[in-house]
């Protein structure tokens, strides 16, 4: 889903291919048409991608993390096919963070997302801090963003 296309100033850089979940026999209208929630797995994917990258063994994503928020505006549609998916962090507090996260298809941004994730302790039901080392690593995606 996701192709590594190179590092510029060690910002990783992908391409993710968005799809949607139409059937075999939609019409051509809607099998190219990507909802928003298809969108909303993309920018989680690279989202996702990124904290691996900027945190390595200092974070899992999957096991430490929760969306708590996610807001998201679309300026035109998205198609089936290759999008750009640019990551940054906009905020970091004790135990959340929020990513600004934009989709552009075709050299055109086409969505905006806001998303907060809230760090979480090893029972998964009470948020926990930052260490020290797990906020460096962060700040490196709010000067370098990550396009994915």
């Amino acid at each position: 889903m996701c192709r590594r296309l190179g590092n510029v100033r060690s910002m990783p850089r992908y391409t993710i291919a968005l799809r949607n979940n139409a059937t075999p026999d939609a019409p051509a209208s809607v099998s190219r048409h990507v909802p928003f929630y298809c969108a909303h797995e993309a920018a989680g994917a690279a989202w996702k991608r990124a904290l691996v990258e900027a945190c390595g063994d200092l974070l899992d994503p999957v096991t430490q993390t929760a969306v708590v928020n996610v807001v998201s505006n679309f300026g035109r549609e998205l198609f089936t096919g290759d999008a750009d998916i640019v990551v940054t962090l906009d905020r970091i507090g004790s135990t959340s963070l929020t990513f600004l996260i934009t989709i552009h298809q075709d050299g055109v941004q086409a969505a905006e997302l806001t998303v907060v994730l809230v760090h979480l302790d090893s029972s998964r039901v009470n948020s926990a801090p930052w260490s020290p080392a797990q906020i460096a690593a962060l700040e490196a995606l709010r000067s370098t963003p990550a396009v994915a």
